[in-house]
C-alpha cells in the first residue's frame, strides 16, 4: 500500500525519500495518503508527554501533505498547522523551500500559485519574524516556481524585509522591482525595519536596509523617484515615531536634490501640523531649504510657519521662530511673521514666549495696522512685562487675562450603603478574599454586617458564608494558623469565628501589647502602634460574634467619622443587649467623632449607664478635643533630641506628637512611644492607607505616625497615593506632618502613586487646608538632602497648577525655593530650573509680588546656565510692577 511506505519514511525522519515516494504514487495513492496523514498526526502528538512533535518529523510531515493534498486551500492549512511552528524549523525555511518545490513541481503553475498566495495570506504583520519566516519562504517558492506576481499580503512584504531578502545581493532579488514600492504601502514595515540601523551595528556582514535602496538608488537599479515619493506618502499617512523612523532614515540616506525638494514641498508642509517630532522636523527642513531657493511663497509660507509655531515641541517651536525672524525683512513678509509669532504667545514655555514677543517688537516698525491690531489683540493674554514690551512696540494692549483658576470643588466620596441581606454579606466576603489590598472602608463595611447577621440569626450567616467558605477547608480549620492578625486578615478571622465556636484568638496577648508594646521585631525595633491597635481591634471584633449586635465604630462616613447620635444609638443596643464593647472599639469610636460636639448626643448619652456608655458621655460632655502638638521636620542627621531623650532616626525625619494622659486614646495617638530610642525604619506595610481612619478627625496625628516609616519608599509601591488620599478626606488641620507625607509622595516613583498625591494637593487646597508652605519647605529640604527626585515632584505640581490650584502651588514653591537654592560654589539640585519655571507660570498668573531669598543672588551670577536664566525670569516677575 501507498501509505505504508510514506508512513515509515515520516517515521524515519527522512524528508528525501518522501519526496521519492510521494512523487510516484498516482491519484488514487495521493488520496489514500492525504487521508491517513491527519490520524498519523494525531497519533504522533499523542505518543508526547506535552502534545507536540518530536524534532525531524515536520519536514516529512508538511512535504507529504503537499505532495498529496488536493485542493489549495486544503494544503495550505496543512502547511501552516500550528503543530508545525517549531523553534527548530525556523532555521530551515530555504531547505524547506527547495524541497517544497521538488515534492510540487508536477502540480498545476495556478495551483502553486494559489497555495503560496494563501499561506502568504497567514502571515500576520504582528507575528514573530522568525516564527513565521518558513511559511515565507514556502509562499515565495511555490510564486516563483510559477511564475506568478509575488502576493500582495502586507505580511508577506513585511517578511521579505525582515528576513526573507539578503540585502547583501538585494539587486537580484527576483521580488525587489514588485515590492519596494509596497514597502511604503504594507502596514507593519516600519515597525519591523525599525530596529534596521542598530541590528546591522551588531551584525558587521549584515548591510542595512536603508542603506541597500539608497545604494540600489544611486546605481539607477531603482528610481530615486519611487524612494523619496514613497517615504513622503508614508509620512503622510502618518503613524508613531516607532513606525516611522526607518522611512526618516531613508529619506536622509537618500538626500533629496534641491529640486527634488521644490518638487515636494508643499507636501512637506502638509506635514508641519500633526507629524511626529522626527518627521515635522526634516520637512521643516526641507521647506526652509526651499524657501532658501526663493520657492516658497507668501500663502505657502504662512501655513507652514502657522502650523510649526502651534506646535508642542519646543525645538521645532524655536527652530520655526528663528526662521520666521531671519526671512521677515528678506522676504518682505513681516505681517505674515507677525501673525505667525502670535500664536507662541499662549505657548506654556516662557522662554519661547519671550522670543516671540521679542521677534514681534523687533519687527514692529515695518508692521502694517492691521498686523499691528491682531498683535495687540493677541497680546492681551499676556502678563506683566512681556504685554508692556508689546504695549510699548505696537500700542497700548488691553490687558484680557483670564480670571485665575481655583482647583475643583472637594466631592467626598460617597459613603457605601449598609449590606442589606446574609446573601449580599457573603459576596461582599468572596469579593474581599480576591482583592490583594482591600479598602478599609470595604472591610469594615462587611465586618458591621457580619456582627448584626450574627447576633441576629447565626445559623443563617453561616448557612449565607458557607458556598465562600467551602473551598477553603482550611478557613474553618482552628489548627491551620491564618497568619498575622492584621488588618488584610480581619474578615478570616472573624468568619473562622463564627464558625469555629472556640477558635483560638489571643485576645489577652494583642492588648498586652498595644498596652505595654511587647510585639517586637528585634531589640530595639518595634511594630507601629498604630499596627497594634488595629490588630487588638479586630480580636476584639472576631470575639464578639454573636454577643454584639452592632459593631459599635464602624463609621457612617466614607471618611471615617461616625454621627454621634448613631453613635449613642449603637451603645444603647450594645446596653439592651448585656455587651461591652472592647477597649479598642471603645477608643476607636470615641476618635471618630466629628470635631464639633452634638449636643442632643451629648444629652442622650448621659442616660446610659454601662461603662462604656459612661466613659462615652464623659466624652462628650468634655466638648471638642484639643489638637495635639505635632512636630515635624526633616533633619540632615539621623540624631535628634526629644525631651530627656535622644533619638536615633533613620528617616532622618522627626516627627512627635505631645499627647499627655494615659488613656487608650492617648496611648495610640502619642508618638514617638514613652521608651523607644529609635524608630521610623522604612517599613513595607499594608496598613498604612487604614492609619488616616484611625484618626479621622485629627489627620495631622496619623500623618506624624506615617512620615517616618515612609520616608524612605519613595520607590516603592506601598499604598502612598490611598494613604495620601485618606488624609485628604479625613478632618483637622493640616501641617508640617501632613505637608512632609505630600511631599514624600509627589516624589513616588509609581506615577499612579503621583497622580493620587496631586489629587489629594487639590482637595485640600479646594477645603482650604492645605499646608502649602510646609510641604514646600519639605519638598526643598528632602531634595536639598537628596533625599527625593525633585522632577517628579516639579511634574506632579505642574499637574495641580494645570487643574486650578496655582496660587497654593506658588506657595509651595516659593516656601521651597530658599531650601533648595544653591550658595555660590554649590551644586544645585536637579530639576530646580523646571521648578523656578513653574513659580514663574504660576507667580505671574496669579500676580505674585515679593522677594524669594537667595533668588536675586541666584539670578545676578551671570552666564547662560539655564538655572540662573529662569531665577532671573522669576526675579522679574516678582519684582514688577503690580
Amino acid at each position: 500500500m501507498s501509505w505504508d511506505g510514506i508512513r515509515a519514511a515520516i517515521d524515519a525522519k527522512d524528508a528525501g525519500r518522501v519526496i521519492a515516494l510521494v512523487s510516484r504514487l498516482d491519484a488514487a495513492g495521493r488520496k489514500e495518503v492525504a487521508g491517513r496523514l491527519p490520524g498519523r498526526l494525531k497519533e504522533m502528538r499523542d505518543a508526547t508527554r506535552f502534545g507536540d512533535l518530536e524534532r525531524g518529523f515536520h519536514r516529512p510531515l508538511m512535504l507529504a501533505g503537499a505532495g498529496t493534498i488536493g485542493g489549495a486551500a486544503a494544503t495550505a492549512a496543512w502547511l501552516c498547522r500550528r503543530e508545525f511552528d517549531s523553534w527548530w524549523l525556523r532555521s530551515q525555511g530555504p531547505q524547506l523551500r527547495k524541497d517544497l518545490d521538488k515534492v510540487t513541481a508536477g502540480r498545476p503553475a495556478e495551483w502553486r500559485a494559489d497555495v503560496g498566495r494563501r499561506i502568504a495570506e497567514r502571515i500576520r504583520v504582528t507575528d514573530f519574524a522568525e516564527e513565521v519566516l518558513p511559511r515565507w519562504h514556502m509562499a515565495a517558492g511555490l510564486t516563483l516556481s510559477a511564475g506568478a506576481e509575488p502576493p500582495a499580503a502586507d505580511g508577506f512584504v513585511v517578511m521579505w524585509a525582515s528576513g526573507g531578502a539578503d540585502t547583501r545581493a538585494l539587486a537580484d532579488d527576483p521580488f525587489l522591482d514588485a515590492l519596494v514600492p509596497r514597502l511604503f504601502e504594507a502596514d507593519g514595515v516600519g515597525a519591523a525595519l525599525a530596529f534596521d540601523r542598530s541590528s546591522a551595528e551588531w551584525d558587521r556582514e549584515r548591510r542595512t536596509w536603508a542603506g541597500a535602496l539608497a545604494d540600489l538608488a544611486a546605481t539607477g537599479r531603482i528610481a530615486r523617484e519611487t524612494l523619496i515619493d514613497g517615504c513622503v506618502r508614508r509620512f503622510l499617512r502618518g503613524g508613531t515615531p516607532h513606525e516611522l523612523r526607518w522611512f526618516v532614515q531613508l529619506h536622509e540616506l537618500l538626500e533629496p536634490t534641491d529640486d527634488e525638494v521644490v518638487a515636494r514641498v508643499r507636501d512637506y508642509t502638509r506635514l508641519l501640523p500633526a507629524a511626529p517630532s522626527t518627521v515635522a522636523d526634516l520637512a521643516l527642513r526641507a521647506v526652509r531649504r526651499a524657501d532658501e531657493l526663493e520657492r516658497v511663497d507668501g500663502p505657502l509660507f504662512e501655513e507652514a510657519a502657522g502650523a510649526v509655531l502651534f506646535r508642542s515641541e519646543a525645538k521645532l517651536v524655536r527652530a520655526g521662530l528663528t526662521w520666521a525672524d531671519r526671512t521677515a525683512r528678506k522676504r518682505a513678509r513681516v505681517d505674515a511673521t507677525l501673525r505667525a509669532v502670535t500664536a507662541v504667545f499662549s505657548c506654556d514655555s516662557l522662554d519661547l514666549r519671550e522670543r516671540a514677543v521679542k521677534i514681534a517688537a523687533k519687527h514692529a516698525g515695518k508692521a502694517s495696522a492691521e498686523a499691528g491690531e491682531e498683535v495687540r489683540a493677541a497680546a492681551s493674554a499676556l502678563q506683566g512685562p512681556l504685554r508692556e514690551t508689546i504695549a510699548a512696540a505696537f500700542g497700548e494692549v488691553e490687558s484680557d487675562a483670564p480670571a485665575v483658576p481655583g482647583p475643583p470643588p472637594f466631592v467626598p466620596r460617597e459613603t457605601p450603603a449598609p449590606i442589606a441581606s446574609p446573601a449580599e454579606m457573603a459576596a461582599e466576603f468572596d469579593a474581599l478574599l480576591r482583592t490583594e489590598h482591600p479598602d478599609w472602608l470595604a472591610v469594615e463595611r462587611f465586618l458591621a454586617a457580619l456582627v448584626a447577621f450574627a447576633h441576629e440569626d447565626a445559623d443563617a450567616a453561616r448557612d449565607a458564608l458557607r458556598p465562600v467558605v467551602a473551598p477553603m477547608p482550611w478557613l474553618v480549620d482552628p489548627d491551620t494558623p491564618l497568619g498575622a492578625h492584621n488588618e488584610a486578615n480581619w474578615p478570616l478571622w472573624a468568619v473562622r469565628s463564627l464558625f469555629v465556636a472556640k477558635a483560638p484568638n489571643r485576645l489577652v496577648e494583642a492588648l498586652a501589647s498595644f498596652v505595654k508594646g511587647w510585639a517586637r521585631k528585634g531589640a530595639t525595633v518595634f511594630d507601629p502602634q498604630m499596627d497594634r491597635f488595629l490588630a487588638l481591634r479586630g480580636r476584639e471584633i472576631a470575639a464578639s460574634l454573636g454577643k454584639a449586635p452592632v459593631l459599635l465604630a464602624a463609621p457612617t462616613t466614607a471618611g471615617g467619622l461616625i454621627d454621634p447620635v448613631v453613635l449613642v444609638e449603637r451603645l444603647e443596643r450594645l446596653e439592651a443587649a448585656g455587651a461591652e464593647p472592647g477597649r479598642a472599639e471603645l477608643a476607636q469610636a470615641m476618635l471618630r467623632l466629628p470635631r464639633e460636639t452634638d449636643a442632643a448626643a451629648a444629652t442622650r448619652a448621659g442616660t446610659l449607664r454601662s461603662p462604656a456608655g459612661r466613659a462615652m458621655a464623659a466624652w462628650l460632655a468634655a466638648g471638642p478635643q484639643a489638637d495635639p502638638d505635632v512636630r515635624c521636620e526633616v533633619l540632615e542627621k539621623p540624631i535628634a533630641t526629644v525631651g530627656d531623650r535622644e533619638l536615633r532616626l533613620p528617616s532622618r525625619i522627626l516627627s512627635v506628637v505631645s499627647m499627655p494622659g494615659d488613656s487608650d486614646v492617648a496611648r495610640l495617638c502619642a508618638f514617638p512611644e514613652e521608651g523607644w530610642r529609635d524608630f521610623g525604619q522604612p517599613s513595607y506595610r499594608s496598613s498604612f492607607a487604614w492609619w488616616p481612619g484611625i484618626t479621622p478627625s485629627h489627620r495631622e496625628i496619623a500623618a506624624a505616625h506615617l512620615v517616618p516609616y515612609q520616608a524612605c519608599l519613595t520607590d516603592e509601591n506601598q499604598s502612598q497615593g490611598a494613604t495620601v488620599l485618606a488624609l485628604a478626606e479625613a478632618d483637622g488641620p493640616a501641617g508640617a506632618a501632613t505637608g512632609t507625607l505630600l511631599a514624600l509622595t509627589l516624589a513616588n516613583r509609581h506615577e499612579r502613586h503621583r497622580a493620587d498625591a496631586v489629587e489629594a494637593l487639590l482637595a485640600l487646597s479646594a477645603r482650604g487646608v492645605l499646608p502649602a508652605a510646609e510641604t514646600g519647605v519639605a519638598v526643598g529640604r528632602l531634595a536639598a538632602f537628596d533625599r527625593i527626585k525633585l522632577g517628579r515632584v516639579v511634574k506632579a505640581l505642574t499637574t495641580a497648577a494645570d487643574a486650578g490650584a496655582l496660587a497654593d502651588v506658588w506657595t509651595l514653591v516659593a516656601a521651597a525655593l530658599p531650601e533648595l537654592l544653591p550658595a555660590p560654589g554649590e551644586r544645585a539640585p536637579g530639576g530646580l530650573p523646571d521648578l523656578l519655571a513653574l513659580g514663574t507660570r504660576t507667580a505671574g498668573t496669579i500676580g505674585a509680588r515679593g522677594t524669594v531669598p537667595a533668588l536675586e543672588a541666584a539670578a545676578g551670577r551671570g552666564g547662560s546656565s539655564r538655572l540662573v536664566k529662569e531665577a532671573g525670569r522669576l526675579h522679574r516677575t516678582l519684582a514688577a510692577a503690580t
